[in-house]
């Protein structure tokens, strides 16, 4: 099958934005019509990320029709109630627009800082989204785990979806079987070559399968750095000054991000349409919050919708 793909788009961290530019990005983002706006995830980080559900929430008031999602937020060290607190009232104020998108991720700087024992992440991550899930659908809640005890738990109010869809992201491929079998969908970090998500989602969707799952109704997702420009030599150069910014000087630039010119974007942009699944959520993500950027990358994806 030739997937339905979503165009979403995720605001780049590098630089604390300026709110006028980050106001302008978000609101224009809307008006050329991105199906959704995306905000990535770290504490201690070295470079300026702003805290996504905040962002989210603020991004909620600048906007009216677009999905709204985390691409990741590092659920692991997070207090459970409050998470699904936040996640509900954002929910809530926008009508019913948000997807969470959780990930184990970090550093290990990051996780042990927060009192997270690393080696606890996994557990951390499962238990929490299993209390936020009952929270969102229940008052009262009793819940006895390893990590939390709750008693007579309610959020209030609820999200206005029902269910909230949860994504994890995941690169192992444990972790992939096992998001198939709880998630509501699958983020592919932007490492993943596009050969690489086509692979990973036929996996994905084969262990929902034999969980006794509809894999048609598994989320499916990608994040992908995308750096278009006129020039192909400039496209280059700006992608690789951005994501080793943010990724480290040994991020594979060439090997992970798409860049060059609109029509060299859009042509290894279609091999989007190879991925077997009906319908996915690429969220491509610039290398800056400027407006001839955004308009450039709308232009080069629009012809896939």
């Amino acid at each position: 099958m030739s997937p339905t793909l979503n165009i979403g788009v995720r605001i780049p961290s590098g630089e604390a934005p300026d709110p006028a530019d980050l106001r302008q990005f978000v609101q224009r983002a809307e008006e050329l019509g991105f199906e959704s706006i995306w905000v990535g995830d770290h504490v201690f980080h070295h470079t300026d990320v702003l805290h996504p559900l905040e962002l989210l929430s603020w991004v909620a008031g600048q906007t009216h029709r677009v999905r709204l999602g985390t691409a990741v937020v590092l659920a692991a060290y997070l207090n459970p109630v409050l998470m699904a607190k936040s996640a509900a009232t954002i929910d809530h104020l926008s009508d019913g627009r948000l997807v969470l998108g959780v990930s184990l991720g970090g550093t290990a700087e990051e996780v042990t800082s927060l009192g997270v024992p690393i080696q606890q992440r996994l557990g951390l991550l499962l238990e929490n989204v299993a209390i936020a899930r009952r929270l969102w659908r229940e008052d009262g809640v009793d819940h006895v785990g390893r990590y939390h005890h709750l008693t007579a738990a309610s959020v209030r109010p609820k999200p206005r979806q029902d269910p909230l869809p949860v994504y994890f992201g995941a690169r192992s491929t444990p972790m992939l079987h096992r998001l198939a079998r709880v998630a509501d969908g699958w983020i592919a970090s932007g490492h993943w070559t596009v050969e690489e998500f086509v692979a990973g989602t036929a996996m994905v969707r084969e262990r929902a399968a034999e969980s006794g799952r509809d894999p048609d109704r598994l989320g499916i997702a990608k994040v992908q750095g995308v750096s278009v420009h006129r020039d192909g030599k400039q496209a280059r150069e700006r992608a690789h000054s951005h994501w080793r910014r943010y990724y480290g000087p040994t991020f594979e630039v060439d090997r992970s991000v798409i860049h060059g010119t609109p029509e060299e974007c859009t042509e290894l942009l279609a091999g989007f349409r190879t991925v077997d699944a009906p319908e996915v959520t690429l969220i491509l993500e610039p290398t800056s919050l400027e407006p001839a950027e955004l308009d450039l990358l709308w232009e080069t994806a629009k012809s896939l919708c």
